[in-house]
């Protein structure tokens, strides 16, 4: 057995199964843990900026606590508070909490229990200005709450020195207190016993050394023993458990002490894998508290001389010239190999490709080149009828697109159709989720190696049997042109519906055997839930499930502030993917968004922002950062809600870094940058800067217009609720006017921006038409006629509901060849009638790319 510091997890200590026990702490995490967050769990913090500091062991005896540092005096209300928590109004209850003061003072402080609303609020106020770390508690029944609900907080009222909290309790005192309690459900779910796999790469146990950790969560009898065996009714599994598949599993179950840390059980050398349950029991009544069921595989190492490591998502396992001798070559993980072979000019008609014995390609294959998914180990590759060919295989992560068949709502882009994936997709993309796949091409792209998943809906589930109902009904897992389902979509933060969908998951029994990925969003906050959550998607599909993670990144105004937010949003999401499920990464998938098209979802923001640039600097990202070392899967969600150019180089960027291996930019090939310079304050924000004004021309804004109307969407501060407006008039035309700067000559560009009718904006009245508000660009510039288009947003109802009671704009899309590096642009309202208010904003100069 192994040792392993135990963190949040074991943070609670009550009777098993009692809904609140003599002596427990009805606060979820009052100890202030954090367990990866930088403050502590389940609580919220309010107070000035910088002024609120975990300390992790600061309190009495090296325990974390919370201190509020306020030396200047800002003004303020500094709290601790923790929501939801249900009491019982005849109940006795104790509130409690070590509290610490240097040099403090405030109007009104306190560590209380408060009803909906402030109205009434039990436990001691007032602290002396210097106190050592002492405890301050009083009894009480609670005054009732409006909606049942209470709040435990600490508070300050415009405080100066120092206020420290540690060891926040509140228990229940009485039988009626302790029976009528209700924790919210986080609490439940935390102390929900659960057992996990723990840092074991359940599919890759080395047989030299054969053994699986596991750590146990939630509230657990004193003394546990832990018990692993088949899958069998000696240890009997959970419902739906896959079949065994060891021929030696019929042995007696390993029982040992389940220890408080982490507890490793060694298997027997001769076993090579199958399904195991796992259980924790009771010692001392002998019964069941929890138990996990999991497919498992034994393996040999496999030979890597010559394998080239090219970036996280890439490996190069052979490169060799074809002749009459098969080649060999080995793969570390099950999963999805890159076959590319080069003849000396083309293909003869007797060009053959096999793999294990396989026919993979021939002399009509595209490319000459395929995607296949094989098991980990030795392989052989025979090629015939192209002696001296240039022979490349490559192990990649999986490369994924949403979805493929969908046409833009925007009609003036070209079809995403069957000939657009051919061209584009096919090239780098390993699975296809959702959209449409001819029928007349579903055995072609089957035979060609490709996967095609559905999604399936699980939001807002009722309960476990809600969730199996809709995996037995998928048409992902039932119909013969699916290899399986994307499960759209779960949150952190809702332990309910997770507990629900991963019931519903386990007791699924899967029987075409096919894949089920998990869309998640957020990160993990929530001990034993969430934990048990990233471990139950990954073992989906006997191992091979995936969790995929929506990093869907909007643009921020700098490329600095644009690579902190990655990280933040991006990487520390991985980071604690890994903390709370060690290893885990071959079984994430990470789906950027690609979908930048106004009005209809668009994350890019930023008009003066390339977004071609920020797609390239996120798959950079995850290519070369150590964090996301052999991770599972990317790609993008949201392809058709690209504008055309977007799509294209979307595809060239996973082709780039999932299949070529590469680590550079792609984007240094082609001169972008993150702000190209050209246009200057492209939203009018506040200000004419930048512009020249001729005639009656203002800045005015609309509160949500940005988010609403042209859906930049995810949380976008504001931007694109200010424009400029012009004033028409009989007889006067206003326009304005800025240089382009910092053109390539020969290049060409896309000039876009967003025109409506700032009366129907400030309104929130939908009158959709064509503006009369014109874009001329002088001379040094050579409008592509084919490539150009106005759209007309015309829809009586949105892709979102926030679109619905909003104005419509117009975007135009202009394509130019440079032929200077400057050039003048003009927006006029020539085209206006007379007291119309025409608005434009979203005004972007950015390099057009051409395949």
């Amino acid at each position: 057995m192994k040792m392993m510091l135990w963190t949040a997890a074991a943070l609670f200590s009550a009777a098993v199964f009692a809904e609140v026990g003599p002596g427990e702490n009805i606060l979820l995490n009052g100890r202030l843990e954090t367990d990866q967050t930088d403050l502590p769990l389940y609580w919220s913090v309010g107070g000035p900026k910088g002024t609120a500091i975990w300390e992790p062991s600061g309190g009495p005896g090296g325990i974390p606590c919370m201190t509020f540092r306020n030396p200047g005096g800002k003004k303020g209300e500094f709290t601790l508070r923790q929501y939801g928590i249900r009491l019982a109004t005849n109940g006795t209850y104790r509130i409690s909490a070590m509290l610490r003061t240097k040099g403090f003072r405030s109007r009104n402080c306190g560590a209380v229990v408060v009803n909906q609303g402030w109205n009434h609020a039990h436990g001691p106020k007032g602290f002396a200005s210097d106190l050592p770390w002492t405890r301050f508690e009083k009894t009480f029944k609670p005054v009732k709450s409006s909606d049942g609900r209470y709040s435990a907080v600490v508070f300050a009222v415009d405080p100066v020195g120092e206020l420290s909290v540690a060891d926040f309790r509140m228990e229940a005192l009485d039988a009626v207190a302790q029976a009528e309690t209700q924790p919210s459900s986080a609490a439940k779910a935390s102390r929900t016993p659960r057992l996990l796999t723990w840092g074991t790469d359940l599919l890759y146990i080395p047989r030299a050394k054969p053994e699986i950790a596991f750590r146990a969560f939630g509230n657990l009898p004193p003394a546990c023993d832990l018990v692993v065996g088949p899958a069998d009714s000696s240890c009997a599994p959970e419902a739906g458990a896959p079949p065994d598949r060891d021929p030696g599993a019929h042995r007696p179950p390993v029982r040992v002490p389940l220890l408080p840390k982490l507890t490793t059980v060694a298997l027997p050398a001769d076993q090579t894998g199958g399904t195991l349950t796992a259980r924790v029991v009771d010692r001392a009544g002998g019964t069941n508290v929890c138990s996990s069921t999991f497919a498992y595989r034994v393996v040999d190492p496999v030979d890597t001389t010559g394998h080239r490591r090219l970036n996280n998502l890439v490996r190069e396992v052979l490169t060799a010239k074809a002749g009459s001798a098969p080649l060999h070559f080995t793969t570390t993980r099950d999963g999805w190999v890159f076959v590319s072979v080069k003849p000396q000019g083309t293909a003869p008609a007797a060009f053959a490709v096999a793999l294990d014995g396989r026919k993979v390609m021939d002399a009509s294959t595209p490319r000459l080149e395929t995607f296949r998914q094989i098991p980990y180990g030795r392989h052989l590759l025979a090629v015939t009828g192209a002696d001296g060919a240039h022979v490349v295989v490559r192990q990649i992560a999986e490369v994924f697109n949403y979805c493929p068949g969908a046409n833009s709502l925007v009609k003036e882009n070209p079809p995403y159709d069957w000939a657009f994936q051919r061209k584009y997709g096919h090239p780098a993309v390993t699975t296809q989720n959702g959209g449409s796949i001819p029928k007349e091409h579903r055995d072609w792209f089957r035979g060609q190696g490709y996967l095609w998943l559905a999604n399936l809906g699980t939001t807002k589930l009722k309960d476990a049997a809600d969730m199996l109902a809709r995996l037995q009904k998928a048409a992902g897992l039932n119909e013969p042109c699916y290899d399986g389902v994307t499960c759209d979509e779960q949150f952190f933060g809702q332990p309910d519906v997770l507990s629900s969908y991963m019931e519903g998951l386990r007791a699924y029994p899967n029987p075409k055997d096919r894949l089920i990925y998990t869309w998640i969003v957020g990160k993990p906050g929530t001990p034993g839930v969430d934990h048990d959550f990233l471990r139950a998607s990954a073992d989906a599909s006997r191992g091979r499930g995936r969790v995929m993670f929506e990093a869907y990144c909007r643009t921020r105004a700098t490329e600095e502030q644009a690579r902190a937010y990655m990280d933040d949003y991006v990487t520390d999401t991985l980071r604690r993917y890994d903390a709370w499920c060690p290893g885990i990464a071959p079984s994430v998938g990470i789906a950027f968004g690609d979908f930048n098209q106004v009005p209809i979802l668009s994350l890019a923001h930023h008009p003066e922002v390339d977004y071609k640039y920020y797609l390239d600097m996120q798959l950079n990202l995850v290519a070369t950062s150590p964090e996301f070392e052999g991770l599972g899967c990317t790609g993008y969600w949201g392809s058709y809600y690209a504008d055309h150019e977007l799509h294209r180089w979307a595809m060239r960027l996973l082709r780039h870094y999932c299949v070529e291996g590469r680590t550079d930019m792609l984007s240094a090939q082609y001169g972008y940058r993150y702000l190209p310079g050209t246009v200057a304050n492209g939203d009018f924000r506040g200000t004419l800067d930048g512009w020249t004004a001729t005639g009656d021309v203002k800045t005015d804004s609309h509160k949500g217009f940005g988010s609403r109307a042209q859906n930049r969407w995810g949380g976008n501060g504001g931007l694109g609720d200010t424009f400029a407006v012009f004033a028409r008039t009989a007889g006067a035309t206003n326009a304005l006017t800025q240089t382009v700067r910092g053109l390539v000559p020969g290049r060409k560009y896309c000039l876009q921006f967003a025109a409506f009718d700032a009366d129907d904006a400030k309104a929130d009245r939908i009158a959709p038409r064509r503006f009369g508000v014109r874009a001329t660009l002088g001379d040094g510039a050579e409008v592509v006629p084919e490539l150009s288009w106005l759209h007309v947003d015309k829809r009586v109802k949105g892709r979102y509901a926030h679109n619905n009671g909003v104005a419509r704009i117009n975007l135009r899309h202009v394509v130019f060849t440079a032929r200077a590096p400057e050039v003048v642009l003009t927006l006029d309202d020539a085209d206006a009638k007379p007291g119309e208010h025409l608005a434009v904003n979203y005004v972007s100069v950015n390099p057009f790319f051409e395949d």
